[in-house]
């Protein structure tokens, strides 16, 4: 009797433990699904319609991870009682909270890759052998072939990416596995493109989009660099484990580190992280974007003057057709007429 209370005790731990990043991953499999069917109700061109999508889906896996990054930050600087404050975060939750952050960030990597492996295998390639033999029912006729979602597949990468960035601080092996997870995810989706999807009826230009697919994984990036800049400089350091239990903060260990250097390297470093070097420096970047921007638009507007003209040459080659074929047929009646 007591080793069955045990299994379920343990049991419910395993499952508390693990519910949360159960629950994002489904809501992150499910929501597209959601925002797929919503958008063709809506009267977009297929170019917007894809970048919509994108977005729709990325603010909201990006929102469950701020959601799961701000509740673990909260618990973790929560006291209730003055022994807790005297480290300056909950060290009976959380002695090693550098180490629970991670173990969430690895939870969601793998759960991620279980479910694309789990859709793949078991939805995606019933779904090709029902379409192929049983097409006959009105129900897979339906259902139909599965088609290749451009906007999915970039949301995927863009997802386990700013996992990768956010968690590789505190679980440094997480972009290797990162690395592998990516590797079998594109053998599958490969495999999965080539035997099981049909073409998208939608024209897509990759060229037009290259832009916006960077500008997300920018989102992602500006979300990652927020959440480990305020654990690596106001919260404090695990006192239980890791390397830098004899830092107040994460970040004390930089200045210390520089302190070591030559004298001569410190005042580079002190120069280059200098108000002096940083605002010019922040200019001429500002500069030189402005100036692509400009580039850009420059040539922008030599393209549309460039298709302009080539639509006037043809007009005028069709006008001069037009003409010519007018007068051989003026040439051949007369010669009708003689």
């Amino acid at each position: 009797m007591k080793k069955e209370i045990d299994k379920m005790v343990f049991g419910e731990n395993l499952l508390i433990l693990y519910l949360p990043s159960i629950v994002i991953t489904l809501a992150n499999f499910i929501t597209p699904m959601i925002f797929a069917k919503i958008i063709h109700y809506e009267d977009y061109s297929p170019g917007f319609e894809i970048r919509l999508t994108i977005l729709r889906c990325v603010f909201m896996r990006l929102a469950t991870i701020c959601v799961l990054v701000f509740t673990l930050g909260s618990k973790i600087t929560s006291c209730d009682n003055y022994s807790c404050e005297l480290c300056g975060y909950n060290q009976k939750l959380y002695p090693c909270w550098e180490t629970q952050v991670g173990q969430e960030m690895y939870k969601l990597m793998i759960f991620d890759l279980i479910i694309i492996l789990a859709v793949t295998l078991f939805v995606d390639f019933p779904r090709k052998l029902l379409v192929t033999y049983c097409s006959s029912w009105k129900l897979i006729q339906c259902w139909g072939q599965q088609e290749f979602a451009i906007p999915d597949n970039v949301l995927g990468i863009v997802y386990g990416q700013t996992i990768c960035w956010i968690g590789a601080f505190f679980s440094p092996l997480l972009p290797a596995i990162a690395t592998l997870k990516f590797i079998i995810i594109f053998y599958v989706k490969e495999m999965s493109l080539l035997y099981t999807c049909r073409p998208s009826p939608r024209q897509f230009r990759a060229s037009n989009s290259n832009f916006f697919f960077l500008l997300v994984l920018l989102i992602g990036l500006c979300l990652a660099i927020i959440p480990l800049t305020i654990s690596m400089a106001r919260i404090p350091s695990s006192k239980a484990c890791g390397p830098f239990t004899n830092f107040n903060t994460t970040w004390e260990v930089v200045p210390k580190t520089v302190s070591t250097f030559p004298s001569s390297l410190q005042s580079l470093v002190y120069g280059v992280t200098s108000e002096a070097f940083a605002v010019p420096f922040f200019m001429i970047i500002c500069l030189i974007m402005f100036y692509f921007i400009a580039l850009a638009g420059a040539h922008k507007r030599v393209v549309v003057q460039l298709r302009e003209q080539l639509s006037l040459e043809s007009r005028d080659k069709r006008y001069l057709i037009q003409k010519l074929t007018e007068a051989q047929k003026d040439m051949k009646n007369r010669l009708d007429g003689q």
